[in-house]
């Protein structure tokens, strides 16, 4: 779906998220950095790619950018170019745009998004 005034997906939807200059020198889709740290401790599973490690009850998720989040930050934006509110559905530690929903209010529909996931 294309976005006239929108970052495209996969990319940094706020570079200086939670105010730390994040950096994806591979281009769009590609790692983000500074990466987070794997442990192996027993509460915390090694971060294995196809594997999600459950924590304390939790599970984490792989995202594109290389984090593990156990949920996704949401932001609100408005496309040009479709005439509509669009929902950005992005990495919670680094704003990497994970996928589109449009209308933004389309996500409140539990047949359609049961659960958001990337």
């Amino acid at each position: 779906m294309p976005f006239e005034n929108l970052p495209a997906q996969g990319t940094l939807y706020v570079p200086n998220w939670n105010g730390i200059s994040w950096s994806q020198p591979g281009g769009p889709n590609t790692t983000v950095y500074p990466q987070q740290q794997s442990a192996s401790s027993p509460s915390f599973a090694p971060t294995v790619p196809g594997y999600p490690p459950w924590f304390e009850g939790g599970m984490l998720w792989p995202l594109g950018c290389g984090h593990w989040n156990d949920a996704m930050t949401i932001f609100r934006d408005y496309d040009n170019m479709l005439g509509t509110s669009v929902a950005i559905v992005c990495c919670s530690m680094c704003s990497f745009i994970q996928r589109y929903i449009s209308p933004y209010e389309a996500i409140d529909n539990p047949n359609s998004y049961p659960v958001i996931l990337p």
